[in-house]
């Protein structure tokens, strides 16, 4: 702890011998009214050193800006309007700049001429609205084409991380993954100004979790405007599902509004396959299972600006979701070494249901001064609750397909869950003329209560066995404090920033049934580290550096056992520990064309499900244990090709090794120790001028590999296929997708568990086309110029 505050105390005195300044202003026009969407160009001996466009007041900033000659020059549809030089010793605010010729842009887009992708000191920006590729999409394809981020069978992940958290113009979207995914592509492309890639995430942001954030910036509306969409999408595999949505857009004097909803039903099928090789025995296990799917989610928005520097909002997400699902498992015994079957095993289940979710976001924000000082306050609360009825049916027979006699077995597992929690936020953007500084709090309150009753009902009554059955409650509550500091230096060529983050954190699990109590009480530091180096606009060089926390989930340590047939069973574990990760990141980036990535990771006391294979009763039993530490080092290369007008192409390139250790062997195996990779490539083509109609492919290959839990993994190669269209000046928009023309499974490997080998497969009906219609609504009869080297957000217009 004290060498933490030692190194973020040096920084800060460090940092302090070099000022930094900052320059205001305000531009009306001759009747003295703000003039918005004017683009201020800050230059140095005549080369660029900043644009930026006035906000709805007419009002400019500039920071972290050094002693010099300046020359500010204001801009409109083309126009130099104004050229003022000076030097700045001190913070300047520059007051009202009165422009005599001063146009009133009601009918004027204006559209910026930014790089495809931007390294920034803690971030990669992905500027949408450059990318052909994104033409016409929604914020899902926009995702594929991101830098860094994958999407696959309707999964976001990020590259090299074990997860990812998509926030919305800074606010995370509290939706499950399905719901998350309908309300992506209800955003058009169109809206988005840019996507933000942070793969290690800064001071500001919880700790938890050794992953990432995407932050899907979306472009500010115009006064006075309103606009919407109307979706629907059918989706045809082994099933078919269907969903239908919308989402409206409106921004009136002080007032913002935003509205979105979606509703989908129907089925998909799945299979799971194992092979289990005892050492007299082998079980193979087919599994069909059918998913039913019944969901609506909504989200609103209502943000008021009470004066021109505070405003504040509300945000409500829902999501109900009454999922069902039915499958039959066919296990077949039969003598390891003749292959002669001693018997079959066939299992019917039935699961069903509901899980409603439902979070309220308040938030304000307040500018205090000129200089970019804000505050701002954030309160959110959400409630998870679900209810599960689980039953299954097994009869065994004998080699001859005869029913045994009192082989027959039948239960009922159900259970509540009902999930609480609280937090409060308190960010603080503090510009000094020496750093600048954010700083601020959470408070985070979480309480979880559970109920899992099982019910035998073999002899056809039902009487509930309190030997499986058990009411389990957990508490979390976590206290964080963090500060950052950032600082240009170098003719600002240099950026550094440094940050602490503190984490105090209480848990308690408690099962009253067994009457086990298990409390841990921890605090932590979690440094983050940057630095980057911009010789010149083509090159641009970054160093990153943060310690994270992984903590255990509810299900983790829930010590309860959960049965899915007399033969298969999961339970948690109250003394799970949460692990810690440290990770360094060096990255490279050329033009907006090339980025290369060199990082390096460790885990310790990693935790993870272990199947324990029972020789003696063949019963497979899945703990949660911390069972391996892990290290791995890699490069990723991506490459983006837009020269051409008509064909824009993403590609990616990443090796790695990966050396685990196991602390559990000969459970596992002693570690694993393997090079592989992922190659991706996304391809659009554009069909005529008009960019009415594209086509493309996606295409990934990932080799054998090794996961960190000592699992081998064959390889995979998947292929999708697209094909947009757009009509009605470019107001309807029709989608065809392949999805995994080659049908490759979710998962394939192979588990050694205590001496003994065993295979699993499975596959969730991703091998799928889909068809989708998205139409636009609002204002579109808008008349476009072009105000180059603009990097503030375009106006929400429809093309």
């Amino acid at each position: 702890m004290k060498n933490y505050v030692a190194l973020i105390l040096l920084f800060i005195g460090t940092l302090t011998f070099s000022q930094t300044l900052h320059l205001s202003g305000k531009i009306t026009n001759e009747e003295n009214t703000p003039v918005d969407f004017a683009e201020v160009i800050l230059s140095v001996k005549d080369s660029v050193l900043r644009s930026e466009l006035t906000g709805e007041d007419g009002s400019f900033t500039f920071s972290g800006l050094l002693q010099e000659n300046y020359t500010l020059d204001i801009k409109q549809a083309g126009e130099i309007l104004h050229t003022q030089d000076f030097f700045l010793t001190d913070n300047l605010d520059l007051g009202n700049i009165r422009i005599q010729k001063a146009k009133e842009l009601q009918n004027v887009v204006v559209t910026g001429q930014r790089k495809l992708f931007e390294r920034k000191v803690d971030r990669l920006v992905f500027n949408v609205e450059n990318s052909i590729a994104a033409t016409g999409s929604d914020a899902l394809d926009a995702l594929k084409v991101t830098p860094g981020v994958q999407v696959q069978n309707d999964r976001i992940s990020l590259i090299g991380k074990s997860g990812v958290s998509v926030l919305v113009d800074d606010r995370p979207v509290q939706l499950s993954e399905e719901d998350l995914i309908n309300y992506l592509r209800s955003i058009p492309s169109n809206n988005i100004k840019s996507i933000e890639v942070i793969t290690t995430p800064p001071a500001k942001y919880d700790a938890e979790g050794n992953s990432g954030i995407i932050n899907i910036q979306l472009k500010k509306a115009r006064p006075d405007s309103w606009n919407g969409t109307l979706d629907t999408g059918y989706r045809q595999g082994e099933s078919g599902t269907g969903n239908v949505g919308g989402s409206y857009n409106y921004n009136k004097d002080k007032l913002t509004i935003a509205l979105s909803g979606n509703y989908s039903n129907g089925k998909r099928k799945g299979t799971e396959k194992s092979e289990i090789r005892y050492p007299s025995q082998e079980w193979n296990n087919k599994d069909s299972e059918k998913y039913y799917t019944n969901m609506l989610s909504a989200r609103g928005l209502i943000d008021y600006r009470i004066t021109k520097k505070w405003n504040m909002g509300i945000q409500y997400v829902a999501s109900y979701n009454k999922p069902v699902s039915s499958s039959r498992s066919r296990v077949t015994l039969s003598d390891y070494n003749s292959g002669a079957v001693d018997s079959t095993l066939i299992t019917k289940a039935y699961n069903r249901s509901e899980r409603n979710l439902n979070s309220v976001d308040w938030y304000s924000t307040i500018v205090l001064d000129t200089l970019g000082k804000k505050l701002d306050l954030k309160f959110d609360y959400f409630n998870y609750s679900s209810d599960t009825n689980n039953s299954f049916d097994t009869n065994t027979f004998d080699e001859s397909q005869k029913l045994l006699e009192k082989s027959h077995i039948s239960a009922v597992n159900s259970g509540d869950l009902n999930i609480n929690n609280y937090s409060a936020q308190i960010d603080m953007e503090h510009p000094t003329k020496f750093i600048n500084l954010s700083y601020g709090g959470k408070l985070t309150f979480t309480q979880t209560n559970s109920e899992v009753r099982y019910f035998d009902t073999t002899d056809g009554t039902s009487f509930i066995d309190p030997t499986k059955s058990n009411t389990f409650g957990y508490k979390e509550n976590i206290q964080a404090l963090y500060v950052s500091g950032n600082k240009n230096f170098g003719k600002n060529k240099w950026q550094m920033q440094l940050g602490l983050r503190l984490e105090s954190t209480q848990t308690e699990g408690a099962s009253h049934t067994t009457n086990q109590n298990t409390k841990h009480n921890y605090w932590e530091v979690f440094p983050t580290f940057y630095l980057r180096y911009s010789g010149d606009e083509k090159n641009s060089y970054s160093l990153s550096y943060s310690r994270r926390i992984q903590r255990p989930g509810y299900n983790s340590v829930n010590p309860f056992r959960y049965y899915s047939s007399s033969y298969s069973y999961s339970e948690g574990n109250p003394f799970l520990t949460p692990v810690f990760s440290h990770n360094v990141e060096l990255s490279y980036v050329y033009k907006d064309h090339l980025q290369t990535v060199v990082y390096f990771s460790t885990e310790k006391d990693n935790y993870g499900q272990v199947a324990f294979l029972n020789n003696e009763n063949y019963v497979q039993e899945v703990k949660r244990l911390n069972y391996f530490d892990t290290y791995s080092i890699g490069v990723g290369q991506t490459y983006s090709y837009n020269k051409l007008s008509w064909w824009q192409s993403y590609n990616t390139l990443v090796i790695y090794h990966l050396y685990s250790k196991s602390q559990i062997y000969p459970v596992t195996p002693k570690s694993v120790s393997a090079f592989s990779g992922v190659i991706y490539t996304n391809n659009t083509f554009i069909v005529n001028k008009n960019k009415t109609l594209s086509f493309g492919f996606v295409l990934s290959y990932i080799p054998p590999f090794k996961s960190s839990d000592l699992v081998k993994n064959r390889s995979k190669t998947q292929m999708d296929v697209f094909f947009r269209m757009l009509f009605l000046d470019k107001k309807l928009q029709i989608s065809l997708q392949g999805n995994n023309l080659f049908k490759a499974y979710d998962f394939d490997n192979t588990s050694p568990r205590n001496g003994i080998e065993a295979r699993y497969s499975g596959f969730y009906d991703t091998r799928y086309f889909r068809i989708s219609l998205s139409y636009k609504l609002g204002n579109s009869n808008l008349k476009t110029k072009r105000i180059e080297e603009s990097n503030k957000s375009e106006q929400n217009r429809i093309n």
